[in-house]
């Protein structure tokens, strides 16, 4: 993960917070937590693929943008912590020289914390993540095929407005990492995601 990634991680959870700061006089509703919780997340995101060549400097393909989304399942043990276990994915087609696509998706476990029991949130979490790559060559076996799994790991930070009893709406920042390895003669291969999104949380 390059410095400018890990800044920009950084700095959209600092903004979050000040925005949570300054909208925590405008939620609504209680907070009571305690028992089944089932998430979405519908946004856009940004992802990248780090790599170097044998004997190179490190190099990444640039960000790519496209539409995202997770769901998850968890439990609440108090206003203050959720767990959850859930899928997120990212997908996008393109053209760089030659067709090409790009897909990265996660099984992740989960914890929300909810430092003043509402409002602002930070997560954090471990899981088994993919990154499946496909890029065509003039010749069918010249043809770039990698899909390769990988232990993984994702953070963000978001601001929930609790609209009723049953459920919470806010937005939110998700970092994902996956780092798989060497494939066709590249190293150090590894997948980063920034996503933007609208998060939604039903209290069951």
């Amino acid at each position: 993960m390059s410095r400018f990634q890990a800044r920009t991680a950084i700095i959209v959870t600092a903004l979050l917070l000040i925005v949570a700061s300054s909208a925590s006089a405008l939620d609504l509703g209680g907070h009571d937590r305690d028992g089944t919780v089932i998430g979405l997340t519908l946004g856009y995101g940004w992802n990248s693929i780090e790599y170097t060549k044998e004997g190179g400097a490190p190099r990444e393909t640039g960000n790519i943008g496209s539409f995202t989304g997770a769901f998850r399942v968890g439990w609440a043990s108090s206003d203050y912590f959720i767990a959850s276990i859930g899928f997120t994915g990212w997908r996008r087609d393109y053209y760089t020289f030659t067709p090409t696509s790009s897909k990265a998706y996660a099984f992740m476990l989960e914890g929300y914390f909810f430092p003043l029991g509402e409002g602002f949130w930070v997560k954090g979490g471990v899981g088994r993540g993919t990154l499946d790559f496909y890029a065509k060559a003039a010749l069918p076996i010249n043809d770039v095929i990698f899909n390769e799994t990988a232990w993984s790991w994702s953070t963000g930070a978001g601001y929930e407005f609790r609209i009723s009893d049953g459920a919470g709406v806010g937005i939110s920042y998700d970092f994902l990492y996956i780092p798989v390895g060497e494939f066709a003669g590249f190293n150090d291969v590894s997948s980063i995601s920034h996503n933007l999104s609208l998060n939604i949380h039903f209290y069951m």
